[in-house]
């Protein structure tokens, strides 16, 4: 009589190596999420930068600053990839704020909302959580 050894996995070993596999997942996944959410920042950020640009081309033939509805865009504006609304408030002579604000999945984004507020030549950058100069970096 030969003992023969059979080859291949038991169920145990299966199962210690699914284990294994789910935690790595549960700990791959939130990353994975974080840095996605980082990527669109940059959507709402570019969405700020052109209606700042467009505000101060307006307001090189006018004397206020514009609104939304003024330079042409919809009140809130979709930014360009959907993930954050853009306002325009406090419109005046001199000053005017521009406000991204996360839509979706992205509202779970460590930085929050974007506002980029204009006053008498002086930009302050700032986000509802986080820090604002992390945030703002691409």
């Amino acid at each position: 009589m030969t003992n023969e050894r059979k080859k291949g996995f038991t169920l145990i070993e299966m199962m210690i190596i699914l284990v294994i596999v789910a935690i790595l997942v549960s700990l791959a996944v939130p990353s994975f999420r974080d840095t996605i959410r980082k990527s669109r920042r940059s959507d709402g950020i570019n969405a700020i930068t052109d209606i700042h640009l467009a505000q101060e081309r307006w307001r090189a033939n006018s004397t206020t600053y514009a609104t939304l509805v003024q330079l042409g865009k919809a009140n809130p504006m979709p930014s360009p990839d959907g993930h954050y609304n853009i306002a325009v408030t406090s419109n005046t002579a001199t000053a005017y704020s521009i406000t991204a604000t996360a839509q979706g999945d992205q509202a779970n984004d460590s930085c929050g909302n974007f506002t980029l507020a204009f006053n008498a030549g002086t930009i302050t950058k700032t986000t509802s959580s986080g820090v604002a100069d992390q945030c703002w970096r691409k």
